[in-house]
């Protein structure tokens, strides 16, 4: 079984055009909806990205839920 620290090491690869739009929104605190490989649909502003996880918080004071990024079918900017 796995262990969550397998994959430190890693480093973001911030060449990657996908990469650098997420940063884009990051620092303009761009709402976006996010679609899950499920179908489910979730709405906020991404704190932060690593090469697993983003953070998304969905309300201006309510915490922020970790999306693994293998998990997102979608993402597209509201603002």
């Amino acid at each position: 079984m796995g262990n969550l620290f397998e994959g430190r090491g890693q480093e973001l690869d911030t060449s990657q055009p996908g990469i650098r739009q997420i940063q884009g929104w990051i620092r303009a605190r761009t709402l976006l909806s996010i679609q899950l490989l499920d179908g489910t649909r979730l709405e906020g502003v991404v704190r932060w990205v690593d090469c697993d996880y983003l953070a998304l918080q969905p309300e201006q004071d309510g915490e922020p839920v970790l999306l693994n990024r293998q998990a997102v079918a979608l993402l597209r900017a509201l603002g």
